[in-house]
């Protein structure tokens, strides 16, 4: 019978059923490694310093008369984590100790945890229904809560201001990580200075262990302080994360959910984003609006500016209490030589002062003298010109604005600077309420197409179409390329010759867009390339294959196929395809390839597909429709080799996205819905968060807005 063809751009997963070729035959003897074992032992890999030998004695002492060899634990340990993955081991003891201490900042671990502590007579395996993937929601049916005292919740019944968030909010900054007192225990032996003291203060309230149980841990690890067998302790028997229902553990591809389509994935805003640095310019109007215009999920779980309004954000020209006297001599008799270079933590000019809360008759004479020309391209950490902070009610004056975009661009102004979102001043034009033929009549530009983008909203300037209209993934092929198909050929091979020729005819006309508005770079990175993969992907029946495929055939993760998506990329660039185009759906190439390359065989290549779309100007930290990195994307997908990838080319590990989720939240969250059986998922996510949060990586667990947005 012939199976249904699954959704479009899976996220590839081994299928956990066994391949049709496998013998499966039921014996009296335990699994050698179970889905608990598998899951334990990536853990403390990603988290402990302990040897591969010490782990595999830990996570099978209840039985070590069955503790699998040292080639076995290789073996599983590369399918769980891919070739070569010690690179996600912790360096020494100070590495280890970050890792575990932003771990017991997770919200969404430090719940589970604590149910876990709560059942501590069950079966010691990480099993559960019911859990819910959200990184924020904490169980409040518990009269006595699993969070170490001192932490504080938002209450998401709470109405809270504004103004009542500025001063009576929770105000948790990432300097503040380890300062919780211990609450009066003594766990830690060796003082306050030992790197596990953050990790076992915290976590504290979760420890129900007996001398007879600890012992058994010492004994397992000789030679180990105290403290560093308790968080071992800890890590084995606490930090679990559920395990699916067995009737959701697998549901056949037609079930499975493409990275565009991801219940783990943030909400899009439902209008512009916010905040951007070039918003903190009106700091002081904080206080005066009404509401919250972030998401009301963000603002449920204190992640928006009614709680975390900049710390210790300090401007030379506004505070949350008003402008300074320094701002109100600046917006009265403008810039002087002494103060012309001035910033803000955010990247922020004199410029971008004065266009945000000057009128624009003023900055238009400030401009026409020559004081600003140095700094009249300077833009802030969020990608923002100074026009793109004009007020709007300033922009709204077309005969004053054409006035001021002339001038600009006789002193060589951008205009098509773009901010993390992709939008140009053109862009802001449009968001200020001019219509697109007003648009079109003033911007004087001579290609005027270069800058005509789609921004990650779907507004394209000078188009009369509303970003929304037409945006849907669609993914179909053309009328036109329908007809050239027969009805008999499966929808999704056609889909994927759709791609493969869009490919091609991208490297004659770098313009060409797909059905779903993305270009060249979009379909390869979406694309199938070799048979065996086409096979493996949609279920396809083998023997349509060639009949000398068998062991050595080619999937897309060998070197040859990579090495051959890599010369198609570098071709398309070479002939000047986007690296930044984003597609109806809001997404970068960069975005797409960090979701899709493959990493279960060849480890060097896919990074350096990455490594090229840098070179070629891809930005690492632009952004989609819902606030996510392309680090975020790659998070999501449990990419590891792309995620390390994108962090040494400087991607942003405070990010957070449209929810106000950090990296390490995406990651939480992924572990917490990874289906049961499918230990890789999970294993995957777990090296993602333990690498981020180590020394290398530096990501914590609740980034604040100076995080994000302030000058590295």
């Amino acid at each position: 019978m012939e199976q249904p063809s699954p959704p479009w751009l899976l996220i590839p997963a081994p299928s956990p059923c066994p391949s049709g070729n496998s013998t499966v035959i039921a014996t009296g003897r335990p699994p050698m490694w179970t889905t608990s074992a598998q899951r334990k032992m990536a853990r403390l890999y990603v988290y402990t310093t302990l040897s591969l030998e010490t782990i595999v004695k830990v996570v099978h002492s209840r039985q070590p008369e069955s503790t699998p060899g040292l080639d076995s634990a290789n073996r599983k340990l590369n399918s769980l984590l891919d070739k070569e993955p010690r690179w996600l081991h912790p360096r020494n003891e100070s590495d280890m100790g970050r890792r575990v201490a932003q771990l017991s900042h997770s919200p969404t671990r430090l719940t589970y945890a604590g149910k876990a502590a709560c059942h501590g007579s069950r079966p010691p395996q990480d099993e559960t229904t019911g859990v819910s993937s959200s990184p924020f929601d904490v169980d409040r049916e518990s009269t006595a809560s699993p969070l170490p005292p001192g932490i504080p919740l938002v209450d998401p019944n709470s109405a809270a201001t504004p103004l009542q968030g500025l001063f009576r909010g929770p105000r948790l900054h990432s300097s503040t990580a380890d300062r919780f007192p211990a609450h009066g225990y003594n766990l830690v032996q060796s003082g306050d200075g030992d790197v596990f003291s953050p990790f076992l203060r915290r976590t504290t309230c979760l420890s129900t262990s007996t001398d007879c149980t600890t012992g058994s841990f010492r004994q397992l690890l000789p030679g180990y302080s105290e403290p560093y067998i308790q968080t071992v302790k800890r890590l084995v028997k606490r930090f679990t994360a559920p395990v699916s229902a067995p009737g959701s553990l697998f549901q056949g591809p037609s079930m499975q959910r493409s990275w565009l389509d991801n219940r783990d994935g943030p909400r899009a805003f439902p209008d512009e984003p916010y905040p951007l640095p070039g918003d903190f310019l009106s700091c002081d109007t904080f206080l005066s609006e009404r509401g919250c215009r972030a998401l009301p999920e963000t603002h449920q779980h204190g992640r928006c500016l009614c709680f975390d309004h900049g710390g210790n954000y300090s401007s030379p020209w506004v505070t949350t209490e008003g402008i300074t006297a320094a701002g109100r001599r600046l917006l009265a008799t403008g810039p002087t030589p002494s103060n012309v270079f001035e910033g803000d933590p955010f990247g922020n000019t004199v410029l971008h002062f004065l266009a945000a809360r000057a009128p624009a008759e003023m900055l238009l004479q400030v401009l026409q003298t020559n004081l600003c020309d140095p700094i009249i391209n300077m833009k802030n950490t969020g990608g923002q010109t100074f026009l793109h902070v004009i007020n709007r009610s300033e922009a709204r004056k077309p005969e004053l604005l054409r006035r001021l975009l002339h001038l600009v661009l006789r002193k060589r102004f951008d205009a098509g600077a773009q901010d993390v979102y992709g939008r140009n001043v053109l862009h802001i034009l449009r968001l200020a309420g001019l219509t697109w033929e007003t648009v079109q009549r003033l911007s004087p530009f001579a290609e005027r197409w270069r800058y005509n983008k789609r921004d990650a909203f779907g507004l394209v300037p000078t188009q009369q179409t509303a970003p929304g209209e037409g945006d849907a993934m669609g993914l179909h092929p053309n009328p036109s390329d329908s007809h050239s198909t027969t009805p008999s050929i499966d929808p999704a091979i056609a889909k994927e010759a759709a791609l493969l020729e869009k490919i091609r005819l991208a490297s004659e006309s770098p313009l060409l867009e797909h059905v779903d508005g993305g270009n060249g770079l979009h379909c390869l990175a979406m694309a199938t390339l070799s048979p065996a993969s086409m096979v493996d992907k949609y279920r396809l029946d083998p023997s349509t294959q060639d009949a000398s495929g068998g062991k050595g055939k080619l999937l897309d993760s060998s070197n040859a196929m990579l090495e051959f998506r890599r010369s198609l990329a570098g071709g398309l660039l070479d002939v000047g395809v986007d690296a930044n185009h984003y597609d109806s759906r809001g997404n970068t190439p960069l975005m797409a390839f960090s979701a899709e390359l493959p990493e279960d065989s060849d480890y060097k290549t896919g990074p350096r597909i990455l490594d090229l779309l840098v070179e070629k100007g891809a930005k690492v930290d632009a952004r989609n429709r819902a606030g996510e990195t392309a680090l975020h994307v790659a998070v999501r997908c449990g990419r590891k080799l792309a995620m390390r990838t994108l962090v040494r080319h400087g991607a942003n590990v405070h990010a957070r996205d449209a929810e106000g989720r950090s990296v390490l939240d995406v990651a939480d969250a992924k572990m917490m819905s990874s289906r049961g059986e499918d230990a890789r998922e999970y294993a995957r996510h777990e090296a993602c968060r333990a690498w981020l949060s180590s020394n290398k990586g530096l990501a914590v667990q609740r980034p604040t807005v100076l995080d994000e947005w302030g000058r590295a």
